[in-house]
């Protein structure tokens, strides 16, 4: 196990939802602001890997939660690069409340790009001296395959925005007017997308309690998103295949999130 490092944070208004419920999205930013600060702790966060034309990228992430934290509550977030493969890393991370019960709890399956060729490389050894991650361990990292829509329920169509264009992680291709597929847009924005098409019944009777999703293809400022989806309903849980494409068809992510019946709520 590498570096592990942690950061307490409190939930902000503008980071919850009609509940007062932690947002899925917040979760996500959490994830990806103390992965920064571990990067950056250890001298190979964003400028290091800038100056030399690398960037970590989301391949995948899963994502499961016990419960989310509410409105002003303080929780304490917790990463450590888990393992290196090839090309591959794994970052692990939780999520405590003040009574240090783990209430989320994910991974995420990253890839060092190249920036100018736009391709993955092989992690080099000083990242592996600076997250501690021991080269001659044999890694368990595996990356299972998320399963595909077999038939299309209903689609809700999206615009990228300059703003979501700019909201980025790392790096933006100004000059193409592409935005690369680890940029923070792609990585919450497509969930967001994949959320904001459901039905909004869906939303205030269930509960969204795991994510699977896997990042493909960088999406472009202008063009539209299409995000559709396929639900599957067991008892009191559903299951929930999305996809997000482009107008031309070109298949930029897959995800699947599973959700629980919320009982004895109303707004």
């Amino acid at each position: 196990m590498g570096v592990r490092t942690e950061k307490e944070y409190e939930v902000h208004y503008y980071e919850v939802n009609y509940r007062l419920d932690c947002k899925m999205s917040s979760i996500i930013n959490y994830f990806c602001d103390i992965g920064a600060i571990q990067s950056n702790d250890l001298g190979v966060g964003i400028d290091y890997l800038t100056e030399r034309r690398l960037a970590w990228v989301f391949y995948k992430y899963d994502i499961k939660v016990k419960r989310y934290p509410k409105f002003g509550e303080k929780i304490r977030v917790v990463t450590s690069a888990s393992s290196f493969k090839k090309f591959y890393a794994s970052r692990l991370y939780e999520m405590y409340d003040e009574n240090n019960e783990r209430i989320v709890e994910g991974e995420g399956i990253l890839l060092l790009i190249n920036i100018d060729k736009r391709r993955a490389i092989r992690i080099p050894e000083d990242q592996y001296e600076a997250y501690n991650v021991d080269k001659n361990e044999k890694s368990d990292l595996k990356i299972e395959r998320l399963e595909r829509m077999e038939k299309v329920d209903n689609e809700n169509i999206f615009k990228v925005s300059w703003n979501e264009w700019f909201d980025f992680f790392c790096f933006c291709d100004c000059e193409k007017q592409s935005m690369a597929w680890y940029g923070k847009s792609n990585n919450v924005r497509y969930v967001e997308w994949a959320v904001e098409s459901l039905p909004l019944e869906t939303v205030l009777n269930y509960e969204l309690k795991e994510l699977n999703v896997v990042f493909e293809k960088e999406c472009k400022y202008g063009v539209e998103i299409i995000a559709s989806y396929e639900v599957r309903e067991y008892n009191d849980e559903l299951i929930i295949l999305h996809k997000i494409e482009n107008n031309e068809g070109t298949e930029l992510s897959i995800l699947k999130s599973k959700w629980s019946k919320v009982r004895n709520y109303t707004v």
